[in-house]
């Protein structure tokens, strides 16, 4: 039985190991593999949750420990990528910069574990600190794959700017994807692109992952800007109240 409350907390503790070695791989200066070991963080990320519900076995020893392993793996991780990439040469004003998304993402995993329960909602109120660690790392690799650098500081910069207000906003941004061809043609439409987008990533990689994940953000706030947002009930958009 204590073998079973445990298993979720494995994958946490693989999720906090693969933001380590990333880390350790960005002091050594091999950013594309730190990039794919916090993707790798990324995925034993959504999985402990998964298996945690899937089991039974939520905790509020399980959500903290999480947070813990998150802050590692999509906020320290990420800005010491951002530091040695593009800000090493600005002393203090670099190391201000490079912090935020270590500060901004530690305030937004210390507010929803404020609020955080064993139901998987299906919105999340900012965006995840994962998805703010795949994009900056996503947009390193793919500049490398592209043109053999690792991107200009004078768009990571702002980006990074951005992502981190972001993670700290009220903006809800999709928690769950529902693959389903049984619900209409606009369902089938959406889980049908969702599972290319998938085999893209895993095809491509490098070249389709930052564009995927510019485009989960874009969406979320053109739905911000126009009234409409998370909750989807049955996947249709619902107006938000004024």
């Amino acid at each position: 039985m204590r073998f079973r409350k445990s298993i979720p907390s494995i994958f946490t503790i693989f999720n906090m190991f693969s933001g380590f070695l990333a880390i350790l791989q960005i002091f050594q200066g091999h950013y594309i593999t730190a990039v794919t070991l916090i993707i790798l963080a990324s995925i034993f990320d959504g999985l402990d949750g998964k298996v945690a519900r899937l089991l039974q076995q939520s905790s509020d020893f399980g959500i903290e420990f999480d947070s813990l392993a998150d802050i590692i793996s999509f906020c320290a991780a990420p800005a010491l990528l951002v530091h040695d990439l593009y800000v090493a040469d600005l002393g203090f004003i670099g190391a201000i910069i490079s912090f935020f998304p270590l500060l901004f993402g530690g305030l937004r995993l210390a507010r929803f574990n404020l609020h955080a329960t064993y139901i998987k909602k299906p919105w999340y109120s900012g965006l995840p600190v994962p998805a703010s660690a795949l994009t900056i790392g996503s947009f390193v690799w793919f500049n490398y794959v592209l043109f053999g650098n690792y991107g200009d500081s004078k768009i990571a910069l702002p980006m990074v700017i951005v992502l981190s207000f972001l993670m700290v906003s009220t903006i809800r941004f999709s928690a769950k994807i529902t693959i389903s061809f049984k619900q209409g043609l606009f369902i089938s439409i959406r889980s049908a692109s969702i599972i290319l987008l998938v085999l893209a990533a895993l095809i491509f990689q490098g070249y389709v992952i930052f564009p995927i994940m510019f485009m989960f953000i874009v969406t979320h706030i053109l739905m911000w800007l126009v009234g409409y947002e998370e909750p989807r009930v049955h996947f249709s958009l619902r107006r938000k109240d004024r």
